[in-house]
């Protein structure tokens, strides 16, 4: 499937069923850098299609504060926040858009293995 193909407004639609958590995300910074495609290819599995832009890749740097991260189970006033950084590019897999996180860190030790997971 070709990028330009891609369904890229479905999975923003909120689901009809129930969240199985709740999240917020705080004090985003989104920096950029264009790269070669070339650059990026060997640095991500092969049955994980690049979703370029404009003939170019690009790599982000995204530092942010997670707030309120709980399961719906669980109740709000034992919800966590902590400060999270990644580094990250935009693929997709088996026709659905995604982002590929070259690293992911956090102070929460719990999030962390949550994302890895």
């Amino acid at each position: 499937m070709h990028a330009a193909d891609l369904d890229r407004i479905t999975p923003t639609r909120r689901p009809d069923k129930s969240p199985s958590g709740w999240q917020r995300w705080r004090e985003l910074l989104f920096v950029h850098w264009r790269l070669p495609i070339d650059a990026v290819r060997p640095l991500i599995p092969k049955e994980v299609e690049l979703d370029p832009w404009d003939g170019e890749m690009f790599v982000g740097l995204v530092p942010f504060r997670m707030e309120g991260i709980r399961p719906s189970w669980l109740p709000g006033p034992m919800a966590m926040d902590f400060l999270e950084l990644n580094l990250r590019t935009y693929v997709s897999f088996q026709g659905r858009p995604g982002v590929w996180f070259f690293s992911l860190d956090a102070t929460s030790w719990l999030a962390v293995q949550a994302a890895r997971t």
